[in-house]
C-alpha cells in the first residue's frame, strides 16, 4: 500500500454515512473517509474557502434586506416580512452553522456536550423556519390573488405566524435532535456531534420525516400555489381588452403582481435546486449504502458539492432580491451617499424647471415628490 495512505477503520466510514444522512445544516465533513492525506488537505482548503465566502455573502446580503426593512416603513407589507424572516433564518445559518463547518473541517466538535445539544438543534431551526417561511409566502400570495376577499394577511397577523413558525420548528425539528445527540469521539481522534438513535428503523424513519416534512412537501405546496397563481392572472390579464383608464391601471396592477410572483418563482427555483440533491444524499446513505461505498471517490466530491449547494440557498435569496425588485435595488442605493446626492440635485432641478419665472400668472398644478413605487400587498 502506498505509503501516502491514511486508511482508517471501517467502522468510521460507517460514521460518515451517518454524517451524511443527518439533516443538511449540521453535516460534518466526512473525515473519517478513508482517503489520502494530500486529498484531504485539498478538501480542507476549499471547504474552508468556499465556506469562508459564503459567510462573507451571506452576511453582507441577508443584513441588507434587514436594514432595509427596518429603514423603510412603507416596505414592511406582509410579504416582505415574511421575505425578512427568511433573512433573519439565513442570516443565523451564516453566523452560527457555516463558521461551525470551518472549525470541525480541522477540529471536530470542540464546543463540548452542553453546547453540542444546543448549538446543533439550533442550527436546524434556523434552516426549517427558512424553508416554512418561503411556503408560507407562496401561501399568502395564493391568498392574496386567488381569494383576494379573504381576510388580508395584516402586520399583526404575519408577527403571529412568524412566531408560531418558530415555535413549531423548534418543536418538529430542533427538540427531537436534542434528545438524541451525542458528543462521540472518532476513530481519527476528532469529537463529532452526531445523533444516537435506538435503532435503525428510528433513525430511518426519522430521516424521511425531514427529507418529506421540510424539503418535498414544501416544494409541493409552493410548486401548486405559484402553479394556480400564474392561472388566475393569466385570465385576469386576458379579461381585459378595453383602452379605458380604469382598466389600464387594473392592468398595471395585475403586471406589477406578475413581477413579484415572477421573483417568489426564482426564489422557489433557488430552492429545488439547492436543497434537493442533498435530499437525494440524505436518502441514499439510508437506505442504499452500498451505492456510496462503491463509489467512495465520487461521493467525497458529491457529498461536498451538495453540503456547498445547501447553504448556499441562505446566501442567494438576498441578491435575487436585489436582481429581480426594483423597491430593494432603490433603497439599497439609497444607502450610498453619492446616490442620495445626485437624487436631491435631480429634484431640484425639477422643481426649479417647474417654478413660474417672474411676471408669471401660471400656478404649479402640484408639488414635485420623489416617484417611490410602493410594494405589492
Amino acid at each position: 500500500m502506498p505509503s501516502n495512505t491514511t486508511v482508517y477503520k471501517n467502522e468510521v466510514f460507517a460514521n460518515t454515512l451517518e454524517n451524511a444522512s443527518r439533516f443538511p445544516s449540521n453535516v460534518t465533513i466526512p473525515i473519517d473517509l478513508p482517503v489520502t492525506e494530500g486529498w484531504l488537505e485539498l478538501y480542507k482548503l476549499v471547504r474552508t474557502i468556499l465556506f469562508s465566502f459564503l459567510i462573507c455573502a451571506g452576511l453582507f446580503g441577508n443584513s441588507f434586506i434587514m436594514a432595509t426593512l427596518a429603514r423603510w416603513r412603507e416596505m414592511r407589507t406582509p410579504c416582505n416580512l415574511l421575505i425578512a424572516n427568511i433573512c433573519a433564518a439565513d442570516l443565523g445559518v451564516c453566523i452560527f452553522a457555516a463558521p461551525l463547518r470551518i472549525v470541525e473541517t480541522f477540529r471536530g466538535w470542540i464546543f463540548g456536550d452542553v453546547l453540542c445539544h444546543v448549538l446543533t438543534p439550533i442550527q436546524d431551526v434556523l434552516v426549517v423556519v427558512s424553508v416554512v417561511t418561503q411556503t408560507v409566502i407562496a401561501l399568502e400570495r395564493h391568498r392574496a390573488i386567488v381569494a383576494p376577499f379573504k381576510p388580508k394577511m395584516t402586520q399583526k397577523r404575519v408577527k403571529i405566524a412568524m412566531a408560531v413558525i418558530w415555535l413549531g420548528c423548534y418543536l418538529t425539528a430542533g427538540l427531537p435532535m436534542m434528545i438524541f445527540l451525542e458528543n462521540k469521539l472518532s476513530s481519527s481522534g476528532y469529537y463529532i456531534c452526531i445523533p444516537d438513535f435506538p435503532n435503525d428503523d428510528y433513525k430511518r424513519s426519522y430521516q424521511m420525516h425531514l427529507v418529506v416534512v421540510f424539503i418535498a412537501l414544501p416544494l409541493g405546496i409552493q410548486s401548486i400555489a405559484y402553479f394556480d397563481i400564474i392561472r388566475v392572472l393569466r385570465a385576469k390579464d386576458n379579461s381585459f381588452h378595453s383602452h379605458s383608464v380604469q382598466r389600464k391601471t387594473i392592468k398595471g396592477r395585475i403586471r406589477q403582481k406578475k413581477r413579484l410572483v415572477r421573483m417568489l418563482l426564482v426564489l422557489m427555483l433557488a430552492f429545488q435546486v439547492c436543497y434537493l440533491p442533498r435530499g437525494v444524499i440524505m436518502l441514499l446513505s439510508e437506505f442504499a449504502p452500498e451505492i456510496i461505498l462503491e463509489n467512495e471517490t465520487e461521493f467525497r466530491y458529491v457529498s461536498l458539492i451538495t453540503l456547498v449547494m445547501y447553504y448556499l440557498k441562505h446566501v442567494i435569496n438576498p441578491f435575487i432580491l436585489w436582481a429581480m425588485s426594483k423597491d430593494f435595488r432603490s433603497s439599497f442605493l439609497s444607502f450610498c451617499p453619492a446616490y442620495n446626492a445626485r437624487l436631491t440635485f435631480a429634484q431640484s432641478s425639477r422643481y426649479q424647471s417647474a417654478v413660474p419665472r417672474q411676471g408669471e400668472k401660471k400656478k404649479l398644478g402640484r408639488s414635485i415628490v420623489q416617484r417611490k413605487d410602493s410594494p405589492v400587498d
